[in-house]
């Protein structure tokens, strides 16, 4: 992604995830104060009553019938206005709590949404990129897994019902590639020489793909008999290695490490179909659904993630060149943001909405004037 692009995603999505979190995070240690304000007020109530309770026993020691009577009226008032009290402490702090969780768990949900947006547009320098799809009851589930410079991990779920190929369970001759492997020789009965036999590749269903830097790792199946095929490629270029297997019940066989077998493999048909696998493996990857896993040097989990670090990450990654890129624009110099949304009053704007010493430190990273 490009810088302009980049610091715009940082400003907006990844700045309103943070927002959320210190919120969310503020609003739950409300909450953890009105559970403690609640645990005193009950304890300052007992106490109270417990003191009460000792001078009404007193009371009942006095020689006079009438104070003894007094004493055990004011003794089951006691108890019942020591209930009602509880009571509607409970009740207060009751409401108390579940609005704060209440708003904390919907501002936490706002925050994992915003960084669902923002990771969803790969916005950091990627080192991996692998999309996978996997058939499952006659639906292929899809994911990607990315790799960025600053030791940031994540998955995506994919749309796979959106993609082209596979929306539904995935054959080779659907795509218009007869495709036939030779996986073994037999003698033919006149002649008595050997002749190879072969598999439809076309006929078997994708039940497996990966595809990284223009490379395929796919499985393909055969219903019934469980036969196996796996096709491998190093890359799309014309002279990259590939790589097929051939199993079965009986047999198991390498059959690019078979001479003999290789010479009747048709490797521009393999390597044309594996280059359609990796070009809409590639655009299913764009499908963004949810965030599955997210890690930080180590994978955490998505309740539990601390956005402060995560900002902090992004900026150490990328400080350098939104630094940069803030200078031109302070300067005056266009930037490439097709909307023109992209100038310094809109960046003070978004640094002041994420307001605090946080604000502070993160305009130091960009090197705003008069920070």
């Amino acid at each position: 992604m490009e810088e302009a692009a980049s610091l715009k995603q940082t400003l907006t999505h990844l700045f309103d995830a943070v927002r959320f979190a210190e919120h969310s995070g503020q609003l739950e240690e409300s909450a953890r104060k009105t559970e403690g304000d609640l645990e005193t007020a009950l304890s300052k109530l007992e106490a109270r009553t417990e003191e009460l309770s000792n001078l009404l026993a007193s009371m009942k020691e006095e020689s006079e019938s009438i104070l003894k009577e007094l004493s055990r009226q004011l003794d089951g008032f006691l108890v019942t206005a020591k209930d009602q009290a509880k009571n509607k402490l409970q009740k207060k702090a009751t409401q108390e709590l579940e609005d704060y969780r209440s708003i904390a768990a919907s501002e936490r949900d706002k925050a994992l949404k915003s960084l669902e947006a923002y990771f969803a547009s790969d916005p950091l320098p990627i080192i991996e990129n692998i999309a996978q799809v996997s058939l499952s009851e006659e639906l292929y589930e899809a994911r990607s897994r990315c790799e960025c410079e600053g030791g940031i991990k994540y998955d995506f779920r994919l749309a796979a019902q959106n993609s082209k190929l596979f929306h539904q369970p995935l054959t080779l001759s659907q795509l218009g590639h007869e495709i036939k492997v030779p996986v073994r020789f037999s003698r033919a009965l006149l002649s008595k020489s050997r002749v190879p036999g072969f598999e439809r590749l076309d006929q078997y269903v994708l039940a497996s793909a990966e595809s990284s830097g223009g490379r395929l790792r796919a499985t393909f199946e055969k219903s019934g008999n469980g036969s196996k095929m796996k096709v491998t490629t190093s890359g799309n270029q014309g002279d990259g290695f590939v790589g097929l297997e051939y199993t079965d019940q009986v047999q198991s066989v390498n059959v690019m490490n078979d001479p003999s077998l290789v010479a009747y493999v048709d490797l521009e048909a393999l390597k044309k179909a594996a280059a359609e696998l990796v070009r809409e493996l590639a655009d299913l990857s764009k499908k963004k659904v949810a965030l599955l896993r997210f890690g930080l040097n180590e994978e955490a989990a998505l309740d539990d993630l601390d956005y402060r670090e995560i900002l902090q990450t992004v900026l150490t990654v990328m400080g350098p060149s939104y630094k940069a890129l803030v200078k031109k624009i302070a300067a005056g110099t266009p930037t490439p943001d097709k909307n023109g949304e992209l100038t310094l009053q809109f960046i003070q704007e978004r640094l002041k909405a994420l307001g605090g010493e946080l604000s502070k430190s993160v305009s130091q990273s960009l090197g705003i004037p008069g920070s």
